[in-house]
């Protein structure tokens, strides 16, 4: 991979956003910068890997002009490393902030910006009441992603789905 597959404006807003992540590790012992894991981590994925594993061979591969890109300064992490990261961060300030880079990808349409509202219930999961959990997603048509999703009850899903219809 070479540095110009990943370009330099787009990865440094990701890393502008990135870096409101609060950083949950200890400092003792703190070799690469939270912003530059999560980076690294979210290309890797979005590049296909499915696992810690593969996220670590991904980054060993990408060469350090990649990396630097990415706010990877201190070369390659091992899998531990992004596993213990991702473990630790919280995912509902990750999922904001993804969102927020994501909608900075959004394409628009006629000069608007497509925006499709999806409610689900969770398939095969249950909460602490039994039931299964409910979320609604905003889906940024242009680029085909998430830009959110919240947690909601079930009649709040069944109103929207009505006064959407």
């Amino acid at each position: 991979m070479t540095s110009s597959s990943i370009p330099a404006a787009r990865s440094q807003c990701l890393l502008d956003l990135l870096v409101q992540v609060p950083d949950p590790r200890k400092k003792r012992g703190r070799r690469h910068p939270l912003a530059g894991l999560l980076a690294v981590g979210i290309a890797a994925v979005v590049a296909g890997s499915k696992s810690f594993a593969a996220i670590g061979q991904w980054a060993a591969e990408a060469g350090p002009e990649a990396l630097a890109v990415l706010g990877a300064v201190r070369g390659a992490a091992e899998e531990s490393t992004f596993r213990r990261a991702f473990a630790l961060v919280s995912p509902d300030v990750l999922d904001r902030v993804l969102g927020a880079w994501l909608w900075t990808r959004a394409v628009q349409a006629s000069g608007r910006l497509v925006i499709a509202i999806d409610a689900k219930t969770v398939r095969g999961a249950k909460d602490k009441a039994g039931t299964a959990p409910h979320l609604v997603a905003a889906l940024a048509h242009g680029i085909g992603a998430v830009l959110g999703q919240v947690g909601a009850s079930p009649r709040v899903v069944d109103t929207l789905i009505l006064d959407l219809a």
